[in-house]
């Protein structure tokens, strides 16, 4: 054999070998990953915090990158800048995925899931609200629903009972001819000021100093939107992906995120609380 052609099989098999390597380095799906980039917003880096140092004791290496709404956290978990998204309900990753044509799943076990309340700092009850009131709720899909659903279980509005995932256009009675307000759904809790009340999320006003257990009427339903570990659904049942979400199951992990954030989350014992 020459020597010519000793060297180029030599190259090819760098160049495979080379390829094959990359493959496991970065974000991908390889069962033995090592490098962990988590990404999420403030309030979901006290989870992160919290999985860490147990996370890391199984040797993995890890990373969090700070993003400023939930949205921004999903797009960058399905283009790969991250590898772990966290502080999204399954819910919403699922309403993502439509709107975005992403491809996100929650793998298991989940983690725990928080609540949404109607609260104002203006009036003690429901029934206190005045006529032509402001209020505020999120304006993505998934929340809106949930959102208008405190309303109408307060009296305050009625929604056509034949639509799921029901929006702002879907009141078909509103008494006190309330004026809805769709904002972003960190805006809600400075909505307070202004308004009569707001739907908020129990993080968000414990994020922001305020009591989350201070709501005039709170959901029903978000025990069946569990959070935890986001990834790529290629990803879901990868090592690396269950090895993080069983660490919810840590009592470690629950006293910490409990320390920061007193009443907002309830962890799940097990999936079967879930109602898909």
């Amino acid at each position: 054999m020459s020597l010519k052609k000793i060297f180029t099989g030599f190259t090819a098999t760098l160049l495979v070998a080379t390829a094959l390597t990359g493959c496991n380095s970065g974000t991908g799906s390889s069962s033995d990953k090592k490098e962990i980039k988590v990404g999420g917003t403030a309030i979901s880096q006290v989870t992160y915090e919290a999985i860490k140092p147990e996370y890391e004791k199984l040797g993995y290496t890890t990373e969090f990158v700070m993003f400023d709404s939930n949205p921004v956290v999903l797009e960058a978990c399905n283009s790969g800048e991250v590898d772990i998204a966290l502080g999204q309900h399954k819910k919403f990753v699922e309403s993502f995925n439509e709107s975005k044509g992403a491809d996100l799943d929650m793998a298991t076990p989940y983690g725990y899931y928080t609540g949404i309340g109607l609260y104002s700092e203006k009036y003690k009850s429901v029934d206190d609200i005045p006529n032509g009131s402001e209020i505020a709720i999120m304006n993505d899909p998934m929340n809106m629903g949930i959102a208008l659903r405190i309303l109408q279980d307060s009296g305050l509005i009625k929604l056509n009972d034949k639509i799921e995932s029901p929006t702002v256009a879907d009141i078909v009675e509103n008494k006190k001819n309330l004026k809805i307000i769709e904002m972003e759904q960190a805006q809600t809790v400075t909505a307070l000021k202004d308004m009569a009340g707001a739907c908020i999320f129990f993080t968000h006003m414990s994020n922001a100093g305020k009591d989350p257990a201070s709501y005039l009427a709170r959901d029903k339903d978000m025990i069946n939107f569990p959070m935890g570990v986001i990834v790529k659904k290629e990803n879901a049942e990868s090592k690396w992906t269950t090895d993080f979400a069983k660490l919810f199951k840590e009592e470690s992990v629950k006293e910490k995120v409990d320390k920061k954030y007193p009443g907002v989350f309830e962890f799940y014992k097990s999936d079967d609380q879930v109602k898909e």
